[in-house]
């Protein structure tokens, strides 16, 4: 069927094909590269002791302890060497390094860029932006980065997307749940890298059920507020990371098996 083709003929279906085999390629790629999904599984331990106060506690960081598959029901966080790289790159492989971001999350966190950033854009003209955000933060990387995914749309516009958030109002739930969440992670692995005691670890663990329950009144409102402040703070070059977590939080929260459903709020 093609004997007849003139020159330019052969020429328009060779680039044709080309571009077929090319665009198969790149999809095809793309498919053999996306992250394989953790299934949540809420494993837990037949030794714990806890109460049911404790394991609500615990529950605040239920997201991201599903993504490093660690159960549940335990004070302690996988074991000392699996921790260690985490601890190291946040700083905190030190009783000292753990104490000064953790008195950090505890008065301020990422509270003290979204409530300014967030109350700046809604309140302030854009031309005193950039004034507001040197006298506040000065040359902040975080700070810059929290204006910028917030004034763009970018973090409402994503978790909208992942049916995270519904109404551009939610996001007046703030970040106080990623705080709290934070705050138990870290004290679970900083007691299981042996940084701190069983006594100094709850205590971190209660202020951070404190700040969940004064802020919030139900699983739903403290996850949507954790989403937010994930979505902001993780940089893009997380963004594996970041589908994962936000896989993983949709069975958190929709799974009958997973704590949110079987510990109800205070």
């Amino acid at each position: 069927m093609f004997e007849n083709l003139p020159w330019y003929g052969y020429v328009i279906l060779a680039v044709a094909a080309a571009s077929y085999a090319i665009r198969y390629f790149k999809i095809g790629k793309k498919e053999y590269d996306a992250p394989d999904m953790t299934t949540a599984k809420f494993r837990t331990s037949p030794d714990s002791k806890l109460n049911q106060e404790q394991l609500f506690a615990l529950a605040l960081y239920t997201p991201i302890a599903e993504w490093w598959e660690a159960n549940t029901n335990t004070l302690s966080f996988l074991t000392a060497k699996k921790v260690k790289p985490y601890l190291e790159g946040w700083g905190i492989d030190t009783a000292a390094g753990y104490w000064d971001l953790t008195e950090y999350f505890m008065k301020d966190g990422r509270r003290w860029y979204f409530d300014f950033i967030r109350h700046m854009i809604e309140k302030e003209p854009q031309e005193k932006w950039d004034e507001l955000m040197d006298q506040k933060f000065g040359n902040n990387e975080r700070a810059h980065r929290y204006l910028k995914t917030l004034s763009s749309g970018e973090t409402l516009n994503t978790l909208k997307q992942k049916g995270i958030l519904t109404f551009d109002s939610e996001l007046e739930l703030g970040v106080a749940g990623y705080d709290a969440a934070m705050l138990v992670g870290q004290a679970r692995k900083a007691y299981t890298g042996n940084l701190i005691s069983e006594e100094e670890a709850w205590k971190v663990i209660n202020f951070a059920k404190g700040l969940a329950l004064e802020h919030f009144s139900s699983w739903e409102d403290f996850g949507k507020s954790f989403a937010i402040g994930f979505a902001i703070d993780m940089r893009t070059d997380y963004s594996t990371y970041k589908e994962e977590v936000y896989h993983i939080y949709k069975q958190v929260l929709e799974k009958p098996e997973s704590p949110w459903n079987t510990i109800k709020w205070p």
